[in-house]
């Protein structure tokens, strides 16, 4: 090789060739000590070229005399396949964010104080340059060496950060410029796009860059339309500052905001009280030096309407959370991830602890107990009871807080009892006590132990000489009849203090499943007490929030419409128990033409009289002093 002529080369693959032109001794040593490694690798496959295993294993056979049977082999090394070098742009994203998160991790691995990003634009391509203030790259074959780091041991102890590094550059059009700090000169390598997936040389040039590594790429077009912002969220949560342009970039502490923060074990773990709807699953929960990823970490959920326990991991100087290389985009699986988890735990019951009052689970309590952290019971209050609807997309938790010691747990009940049992309760409550939503899971509080629960919620009706019991789940008998009936009473069973305990009182409307438990408008059972003054349309109201439940069926039309259908065969039904087929025939028809009266002109009044034989239109002037539907509904 003729080094004043072509210049000194490094290899990708298994083979590095002289990377520096030096002179006198110190030259020579280098030559010999680079081209060894290469002469030991060809001679190696010159004796075992053809007795390589696939997949990868190189296979040393033991000396067989002539003619013997051919043997497995005695040992076996594991060695990187040639054709891994051919699917090098496989191994890693490549996307514009995570090749330069890459290279900034490179630059704080190298000691550098800052980096300076520059996107150059102008003729027909996009340059990316990103620099550091590092100690540069000592052995120029380390770039291109896939997994070889060339960091220092202490670095290899705490980050083992045999990552892709340049690597995560393959398939771009790349030029490095570094300083080699124990040859005290720079060199320069332009690596064309085509070289990542072969082993062609690329060769070694000096060059004037006196301090840490330049880094150039040529921008594919996939990368131009988010480029700024990839840098941008690249540089948020990195410890250096990074300028692009020349402006500083934003950075941001990756525990800003949090309600607790304690060291473990070379990590920073902070604690958040979130609301459930502010954060995901799939958000960051590690930041590894700037580079964040998603990590299944503990997290403690308050009752009822309280918010959640999440913690977020600074990693600093963690040796034994490893992470999965070699994109660095989740953890490994081990005792050091186990040990974080326990450690989050505890953590989050601390933050609890400071901050004096919680909502937590009787079972999260005695758990945090169990830990080494004595929490109060969680604040002896609960919410006022509210009726569940039939339809989930009208069920809303609206009660006001309740620290009564009188309340009275009531169990989720079916929609079918809970709103007629409602209006009951509001005019007579029977149970001393305010009714409140029962939260089993504070069961273990001494305050919650010692209320008592409603167990059971049913109406008994009579209609002439007939008795019978109804409920969510209890048929009408098939001999009572729909519509008005004699008397209703709403009765309870209750629980406190291991006695049993009946209560009742008045009820207006009861309603029954119907056989299939479909609930539907037809089938449904319906009474009303005689003399409770209740209307048609307010019953059907209340059946509607108990009976009415939409479907998500693509077939079965909008929500409003599915609503709007139910409503009008609810009152066609109730009105024609309550007050008469004739009530219901023009309760039918002024729905049907409520639509159209704005076909009519203001002058106008349309008269129409329909039977089986025919359907008579009169239009005549409006009489003005005809009340409106404006005065009649004023009126009203």
């Amino acid at each position: 090789m003729n080094m004043t002529r072509r210049g000194p080369v490094v290899r990708i693959g298994h083979c590095i060739l002289p990377v520096a032109a030096r002179t006198g001794d110190c030259r020579s040593q280098h030559l010999r000590r680079l081209s060894a490694p290469c002469r030991a690798s060809r001679n190696h496959r010159d004796a075992r070229g053809k007795e390589r295993g696939r997949g990868g294993f190189a296979a040393r056979r033991a000396p067989k005399p002539h003619g013997a049977t051919p043997m497995i082999p005695a040992t076996i090394a594991t060695a990187v396949a040639p054709e891994t070098i051919a699917r090098v742009t496989r191994l890693f994203n490549n996307t514009a964010f995570d090749v330069v998160t890459e290279l900034f991790q490179n630059a704080r691995r190298a000691g550098a104080l800052a980096v300076a990003v520059v996107i150059q634009t102008g003729g027909s391509d996009t340059l990316l340059h990103i620099a550091d203030d590092g100690h540069g790259i000592a052995d120029p074959a380390s770039v291109v060496t896939l997994g070889r780091s060339g960091w220092s041991e202490e670095t290899r102890r705490a980050e083992d950060p045999a990552g892709m590094g340049v690597f995560s550059l393959a398939g771009r059009d790349v030029i490095i410029r570094s300083y080699s700090r124990p040859d005290r000169q720079g060199w320069m390598a332009h690596i064309p796009a085509s070289a990542w997936e072969t082993s062609r040389p690329i060769a070694i040039s000096s060059d004037p860059i006196a301090s840490g590594t330049a880094i150039t790429v040529r921008v594919p077009e996939a990368w131009l339309k988010s480029l700024e912002a990839d840098i941008a969220r690249a540089a948020k949560y990195y410890p250096l500052p990074v300028t692009l342009n020349g402006d500083m970039l934003p950075r941001e502490d990756w525990l800003k905001d949090a309600d607790h923060v304690e060291e473990w074990n070379g990590t920073r773990i902070g604690v958040f009280h979130k609301h459930p709807s502010h954060y995901s699953s799939r958000d960051g929960r590690l930041n590894f030096h700037g580079l964040t990823m998603p990590c299944d970490l503990p997290h403690v959920q308050e009752v009822d309407r309280g918010g959640h326990w999440i913690a977020r991991v600074d990693i600093f100087d963690a040796p034994a959370i490893q992470l999965v290389l070699p994109a660095r985009k989740e953890v490994v699986e081990n005792d050091g991830i186990a040990g974080l988890r326990d450690a989050v735990k505890i953590a989050i019951y601390r933050a609890i602890e400071a901050r004096g009052t919680h909502r937590l689970s009787a079972h999260d309590w005695r758990e945090a107990a169990a830990l080494g952290i004595p929490l109060p019971e969680a604040e002896p209050y609960l919410f006022a009871w509210t009726p569940p609807t039939a339809d989930y997309h009208s069920s809303y938790e609206t009660g006001e807080r309740t620290a009564d010691p009188a309340m009275v747990l009531m169990p989720d009940f079916e929609a079918l009892v809970a709103q007629p049992a409602q209006a009951a309760i509001r005019a007579h409550n029977p149970f001393g006590g305010p009714l409140v939503e029962a939260q089993d899971a504070f069961r273990g509080y001494g305050w919650y132990d010692v209320l008592a629960r409603v167990e059971d919620l049913r109406f008994r009706v009579i209609q002439g000489a007939r008795s019978f019991i109804v409920s969510d789940a209890r048929e009408a008998p098939a001999e009572a009849e729909n519509g008005w009936v004699d008397a209703i009473t709403l009765e309870a069973t209750m629980s406190h203090a291991g006695a049993s305990i009946e209560v009742a009182c008045d009820a207006d409307v009861a309603f029954a499943p119907d056989p299939w438990s479909c609930n539907s408008v037809e089938e449904t059972s319906i009474f009303v007490r005689r003399d409770s003054g209740q209307t048609a349309l307010g019953v059907a109201d209340v059946f509607e929030r108990a009976v009415f439940s939409s479907s998500d069926d693509s077939a079965a039309d909008s929500y409003d419409t599915q609503q709007e259908r139910f409503q009008a065969d609810a009152a066609e039904r109730i009105i024609g128990l309550l007050e008469g087929d004739d009530a219901a025939l023009e309760n039918r028809i002024r729905d049907k033409l409520s639509g159209y009266y704005f076909l009519v002109p203001e002058d106008r009044t349309v008269t129409v009289i329909v039977n089986r034989d025919r359907v008579e239109v009169t239009i005549a002037q409006r009489d003005p002093a005809a009340p409106t539907a404006t005065d009649e509904q004023g009126a009203g």
